[in-house]
């Protein structure tokens, strides 16, 4: 038997790339929510955004990627709502049971789709129409759960994925003119000089164990999103996007687990409509972003 003939398919291999991400990313939120009650979720983000700097500078300097660009405005601009996307998604995890939190911030391909239309004169189509109605209905049977006693932390959650959208843009309007690497190094540099300014007066010193889950925040944020780039290059966006969306059940699992969140009717009503129309609006996005046959 030939090595060929054992070789794991690409779009297997993909699938099972996006399975390490989800699962990374979701240990991430995780660690957010264990380290919030003890740590600000401003130092939480400041110390994320540090470690990611040095990790993905360290693979520029390895690679010598070149750092200037002429697109430096689309830089800033993913930089800027990256950074804040990244702050209110934070600080929504600290406030609201864990699956909502990363569920709302999961509906940024909602807003992306809006912002498409707005700025980048995409023409929707009757489906996606009905789908961002659909995410809508969704966000509100999500929000309406008796364990929810901040509704502010909703309108946070939602604008992070706000922000979340307008970086997807940006990085759609320069993803084959800047490589990926150093779109995320500018992201992680305006986030940890912004979280500078963020940083409450009585900087508090993460314990060895909160020093511990900090570590596991920047290192699965970055392996999360490098499987997540991978995935993509191997696998049909039809088959990988939808495993993404496990990140936000396995959320939901931990918050059960772990916190003894409640999913009711209506929560699990507002999931299913999120996460269907979410994926149905991905999948038309990376469809329009395909490079022709």
């Amino acid at each position: 038997m030939s090595s060929d003939s054992v070789k794991t398919p690409p779009a297997l291999s993909g699938i099972l790339l996006m399975l390490y991400s989800s699962f990374s990313f979701s240990l991430m939120a995780l660690c957010v929510k264990w380290t919030s009650p003890h740590l600000p979720s401003t130092e939480i983000v400041f110390f994320r955004s540090l470690l990611g700097l040095i990790m993905t500078y360290t693979v520029i300097h390895r690679k010598k990627l070149p750092l200037k660009s002429e697109y430096w405005q689309l830089l800033l601009l993913r930089s800027l709502s990256g950074f804040f996307a990244l702050s209110l998604y934070f600080y929504t995890l600290t406030k609201l049971p864990l699956g909502t939190a990363v569920l709302l911030n999961y509906t940024s391909p909602v807003f992306a789709t809006l912002f498409a239309v707005v700025f980048l004169r995409e023409k929707p189509n009757t489906i996606l129409i009905l789908m961002t109605l659909s995410a809508f209905a969704g966000i509100y049977l999500l929000s309406d759960q008796p364990q929810i006693t901040d509704s502010i932390a909703v309108w946070t959650g939602l604008l992070s994925a706000v922000f979340a959208g307008v970086a997807y843009v940006s990085i759609r309007s320069i993803k084959h003119k800047v490589h990926s690497v150093v779109i995320i190094f500018y992201f992680t540099l305006a986030s940890t000089i912004g979280s500078v300014f963020l940083l409450p007066r009585g900087f508090m010193w993460p314990t060895l164990l909160e020093a511990l889950a900090i570590a596991g925040i920047g290192l699965f944020s970055y392996y999360g999103q490098l499987w997540l780039t991978l995935a993509l290059q191997k696998t049909p966006a039809s088959l990988a996007v939808p495993f993404s969306y496990l990140t936000p059940l396995m959320s939901f699992c931990y918050g059960l687990v772990f916190w003894r969140e409640h999913v009711g009717i209506k929560t699990l009503a507002g999931v299913i409509l999120i996460i269907t129309s979410s994926t149905v609006i991905s999948l038309f996005g990376k469809a329009k972003d395909a490079d022709p046959a």
